[in-house]
C-alpha cells in the first residue's frame, strides 16, 4: 500500500550523556550516532520497516551531506524521495540532539533551513497513486501546496501538527484525521474544540507517557500506553504517527484500532536507543 508523506527532514547528530554539559564548558562522550530525524522523515522510515511503500516530499538538496541522506532513505530502507529543493547548495536542516541517559529525556537544537521552492515543482503523479497523504505540518511553503493538491485528487489525509503555527488553521481544514500532541494549542481555546468545528473525522490526542484520547464517529475513549522502562524518547511520537499509517492504511484498521497497535510500536522504541531498533523488533516478532 502506497503512502506519501511530506515534510520536515533533518541529520540528527544525537549525543548520549548523564548529565547536561554545562555553559561554556567542553563535554565529551564516546556515545554518539546520526540519524535521518524529522516527524515525517521518521514516519515514513517507520512506515516502510513494518512493510508499506513509502514516497517522502521534503527539502534536502545537493551538498555531499543531502546525497548521503538520499541514499540511506533509498538502500537502507526503500523510502522514495521527492526533492523539492534539488539543486540547492544550501545545508539540509540539522539538529543537534542530547540525550539524558539517566532520565530518557531529549534536548534538541534545531537548525531548520529555508530553501526556496520552485512553484513548476510537479509531484501529483506521487499523490495519485498513494492511498493516504501524510503531513507534519512543518514547511509551510511545501505543507499547504501538498495538502490542497491531496485534496483536490480525493486522498485520505492525516496530519502530525506539532507546536502550534500561524498555518495551521489552513492545514486542519484539510485534513481528515489528526493525531496531535497534547502541548498543541491554539492561542485561543483547546484544539480539541477547534478540530470539532473542522471537518476533521477522527481525532487523537497524545499526552507522551499518559493515556491518549480518542475521537471517532462521535464516539471517544482512552488508549493506555503501556508503562515500561524507557531509555530513548527520541522519536517516539514519529514512530507512532508511521505505525498509525501502516495498521489505518495498510492493514485497514479502524481509527481507533490503529492507534491501538500503533501505541504498542511507539511504546516499544523508546526501550532501544535511537528510532528504529524498537521497530525492526516488532517486525522480527511478528514474523
Amino acid at each position: 500500500m502506497k503512502g506519501i508523506f511530506a515534510g520536515l527532514t533533518n541529520l540528527d547528530i544525537t549525543y548520549y550523556q548523564s548529565d547536561f554539559p554545562q555553559e561554556n564548558f567542553k563535554s565529551k562522550t564516546n556515545h554518539f550516532q546520526t540519524f535521518i530525524g524529522g516527524p515525517a522523515a521518521n514516519a515514513a522510515i517507520t512506515y516502510a520497516i513494518l512493510g508499506g511503500d513509502a514516497t517522502i516530499v521534503t527539502c534536502l538538496g545537493d551538498t555531499t551531506i543531502a546525497k548521503a541522506m538520499k541514499s540511506e532513505f533509498l538502500e537502507m530502507y526503500q523510502v522514495n524521495i521527492v526533492d523539492l529543493a534539488e539543486g540547492s547548495e544550501l545545508l539540509p536542516s540539522i539538529s543537534s540532539v542530547f540525550v539524558n541517559t539517566e532520565k530518557a529525556t531529549r534536548t534538541i537544537w534545531s537548525g531548520q533551513q529555508q530553501f526556496s521552492i520552485s512553484e513548476e515543482t510537479g509531484y501529483e503523479k506521487y499523490i495519485s497513486e498513494a492511498s493516504f497523504c501524510f503531513s507534519d505540518c512543518n514547511l509551510p511553503e511545501v505543507t499547504i501546496d501538498f495538502l490542497k493538491k491531496s485534496r483536490k485528487l480525493g486522498k485520505e489525509i492525516v496530519l502530525d501538527p506539532g507546536s502550534w503555527k500561524p498555518h495551521f488553521p489552513t492545514c486542519l481544514a484539510l485534513a481528515d484525521e489528526v493525531i496531535a500532541s497534547v502541548n498543541c494549542r491554539p492561542p485561543e481555546g483547546d484544539l480539541l474544540t477547534f478540530l470539532q468545528e473542522t471537518n476533521v473525522k477522527n481525532i487523537a490526542i497524545t499526552d507522551g507517557e499518559n493515556d491518549t484520547y480518542w475521537y471517532e464517529n462521535a464516539n471517544q475513549g482512552l488508549i493506555h500506553v503501556p508503562k515500561v522502562e524507557a531509555i530513548d524518547t527520541l522519536a517516539a511520537g514519529d514512530v507512532l504517527h508511521g505505525a498509525f499509517c501502516y495498521y489505518r492504511f495498510h492493514e485497514g484498521l479502524p481509527f481507533c484500532t490503529a492507534m491501538e497497535k500503533a501505541t504498542l510500536v511507539a511504546s516499544e522504541s523508546v526501550k532501544y536507543f535511537g528510532p528504529r531498533e524498537g521497530v525492526y523488533k516488532i517486525v522480527e516478532l511478528r514474523g
